[in-house]
């Protein structure tokens, strides 16, 4: 079943510094066959369910509700794709580690999001994302790990800035840092303030123009 493109808007939104002149939702994969034909750079996110995923997603394309929001932490089952500027693709991956999805279920999506870390040609890098206030769980650290070990970028991210004081910043940032084997803080970010979306802007477009894929290290 083909989905047509939903264009949400093409008015151009400036966004960290970055211009987002339009963003497409063009289709969900169930498997590798149902990937994108036109072969774009892809940056891929990932994180537990709840971490704030699809919030930061929609507000790095300058919109509310391009990614939908689920009430229901752990509904997303698929892989859906997004395209920014005709340019590029945004990846939303199913959370990881959610306790209500049977075991069977969530053994066949930590499958398949495994065999697409692995095979995607256009996966140019992946964003996991880490709620600041947990600082890092085993499932955050075994998840980030088996990315490690298929040569896939990944970029360790902190979200929800704007639900901790200072004193709580610090810690979970060096928490993440210790837990996640990080050569230095993760970049922290607030999709509800907008901060801290130029310096992620900065890295996505870094990864996007990047030669080496996911034989960087």
């Amino acid at each position: 079943m083909s989905i047509k493109e939903k264009v949400v808007h093409q008015a151009p939104v400036e966004v960290g510094g970055y211009t987002v002149r339009s963003a497409k939702f063009v289709k969900a994969a169930v498997n590798l066959k149902g990937l994108p034909e036109e072969h774009l750079p892809q940056i891929a996110f990932l994180g537990r369910s709840n971490v704030g995923k699809s919030s930061l997603m929609n507000t790095l394309m300058g919109q509310k509700k391009l990614v939908k929001i689920s009430s229901t932490p752990g509904k997303t089952r698929e892989l859906n794709f997004f395209k920014v500027n005709d340019e590029f693709f945004l990846v939303d991956l199913p959370g990881v580690g959610f306790a209500k999805v049977n075991n069977a279920k969530r053994d066949q999506m930590s499958d398949f999001i495994r065999e697409y870390v692995e095979k995607c040609k256009d996966l140019k890098g992946l964003i996991y994302l880490v709620d600041i206030r947990h600082g890092g769980t085993p499932i955050d650290i075994e998840t980030v790990e088996s990315i490690r070990a298929t040569g896939c970028p990944v970029l360790v991210v902190a979200s929800k800035r704007d639900k901790v004081n200072q004193s709580e910043l610090a810690k979970g940032l060096r928490d993440i840092q210790q837990r996640l084997d990080l050569d230095q803080k993760p970049l922290c970010v607030s999709s509800l303030k907008k901060t801290g979306l130029d310096e992620l802007w900065t890295e996505i477009l870094e990864a996007i123009h990047s030669d080496n894929g996911k034989d960087a290290t």
